[in-house]
Parts: structure tokens; sequence; C-alpha cells
């Protein structure tokens, strides 16, 4: 028992360590597909040039937009849209030539086909009284 107290206790003092701190991005590229949105953050100013996105196992250009962020936020956002659906995650390459793997944030297209799926509980009892509607007068022949 007292083995398991010792190595609670040591799981939780390097479990319990201050965050590091994280410099805040000097350029944000936003990525919009038809379902989800792919954010990269950049902790340095990307080079000028082109970019690119890998679209099923080829990679692509990219026609990214850049202007100036807020002020007291991100210095840079850049913005290109892509014109499928993208998987959960997505590869992009800067100018520099370095690969960038992105998450994708947003609903997951199963989550939007279940969201889209509900219905009004009126509707659903309607269609319901039309399809008995229709057994009905199916079976009458």
């Amino acid at each position: 028992m007292r083995w398991l107290m010792v190595a609670f206790l040591l799981l939780a003092g390097f479990g319990c360590r201050k965050p590091e701190t994280v410099a805040p991005p000097q350029a944000r590229l936003i990525v919009r597909y038809l379902d989800r949105d792919a954010v990269l953050d950049l902790a340095a100013m990307p080079a000028e040039g082109p970019w690119r996105v890998m679209n099923a196992g080829q990679w692509e250009p990219l026609e990214v937009r850049w202007k100036p962020g807020a002020q007291g936020a991100t210095p840079r956002i850049g913005a290109a849209v892509v014109g499928r659906t993208a998987p959960d995650w997505v590869l992009l390459e800067d100018p520099a030539q370095d690969t960038h793997r992105v998450v994708m944030r947003g609903p997951g297209p199963e989550e939007v086909a279940r969201r889209n799926d509900r219905m009004d509980p009126d509707d659903r009892d309607a269609l319901a009284v039309l399809g008995v509607l229709w057994v009905l007068g199916w079976t009458r022949w």
C-alpha cells in the first residue's frame, strides 16, 4: 500500500508542472474546405513564395492571400480556399519546403450527418402518419 501511495505522489508531482510559455504566433494560415477549416499557427513570419497542399496524393499549388491581422493579435493572417472535402488532417508545404501536418477544426463529417438527420418531432410524426396512410392505401388494392 505504501508503494502505491509513493507512486501516486511521484506521478502527481510530475503531472503538476507549470506549463511552458509558448510564444504567440507571428502568422496564421487558414485553409477553408467545404466542411471544416485547417488552421496553421506559425511561430515565424513565412517566407514569400508559393504554398502547396497535398490533395489525393499529389502536391497542388495553394493560392494564399495574406492580410495584416487585427491590432494586438496575429500580425499576418493568410487564407486559402480548397474545393474538396478534407480528411481529419491535411499536409501543407510552405515556401521553404517544410511540411506541416494540420488537424482539421470543427465537427467531422459523421457528426454533421447525424446533426443534419435530426428532424423536428412534429415533422417526424407527420411523416409517420403519411407512411401509415400510404401503407393502408396500398393494401386496399
